[in-house]
């Protein structure tokens, strides 16, 4: 995601629909690079005459006419891929929509996103991130870290499949220990040969390895947000989502 401002004189005198249609489909075409496809192009804000902070311009007078918008894209191969992967299961594809701006419609309420939040939806394969200030969606970002990850870092330290390490992390995996876990011993079943004996393994062996994974999908997601406009929130807050959180 990327902040665009684009600007246009008015001609009739008061913005009109078609105005604000016009100077959004300018901002578009600069924040689309090569290779890119839009998910979506939010205003952030309108400006009139130099005057920002404008939520709602139309009908208003003004020489010039500018908005400050939020244009999400994505590589326009991967959507394509994923429009025929569903397409070919007789289903219509109406629209496509980033994960974290759909997560943050759905779980923060409008004085969280009035006062500055930002969501953080995590997936199997990657974690995104949409921040929301003033009451807009103004900044996304993403990495291709997410909860698959942990399941694998699982299936290696305790040599186990990948199937029954899944169901480790769903049903044992934390990041707090506590006094008792490295006491507490469970059988995991070794991959591979079904004669070799089931290695016995602690609690605390399954929380050191999820939670080293863990502090780096957060330290990952920390840079980001230091890179947006949450930044500047002074008492915003976070709030996790998706399978892996």
């Amino acid at each position: 995601g990327q902040l665009v401002e684009a600007a246009a004189d008015i001609r009739g005198g008061a913005v009109t629909p078609a105005d604000v249609s016009r100077v959004t489909s300018t901002g578009m075409r600069h924040a689309t690079g090569e290779g890119r496809t839009v998910l979506h192009a939010l205003p952030v804000g309108y400006t009139l005459d130099g005057v920002k902070g404008i939520r709602d311009p139309r009908g208003m007078v003004a020489h010039q006419f500018g908005v400050d918008m939020n244009v999400v894209t994505c590589d326009a191969t991967v959507a394509r891929n994923l429009m025929l992967a569903v397409e070919r299961c007789h289903i219509n594809v109406e629209a496509m929509a980033a994960s974290s701006y759909v997560a943050g419609l759905s779980v923060l309420t409008d004085d969280e996103a009035d006062l500055g939040a930002a969501v953080v939806e995590m997936g199997a394969g990657t974690t995104t991130i949409a921040v929301y200030s003033g009451g807009r969606f103004v900044h996304a970002a993403g990495f291709a870290v997410g909860g698959q990850h942990i399941t694998m870092d699982l299936a290696r330290g305790l040599s186990a499949t990948i199937a029954d390490a899944e169901r480790i992390k769903t049903l044992y995996g934390t990041v707090i220990t506590g006094g008792s876990d490295s006491r507490e011993l469970m059988s995991v079943p070794t991959a591979g040969d079904e004669q070799d004996l089931p290695q016995i393994v602690s609690r605390a062996t399954i929380a050191n390895i999820v939670k080293h994974r863990a502090e780096e999908v957060f330290e990952m997601v920390r840079d980001k947000l230091k890179d947006s406009p949450f930044a500047s929130e002074p008492n915003g807050r976070v709030v996790l989502s998706g399978g892996a959180s």
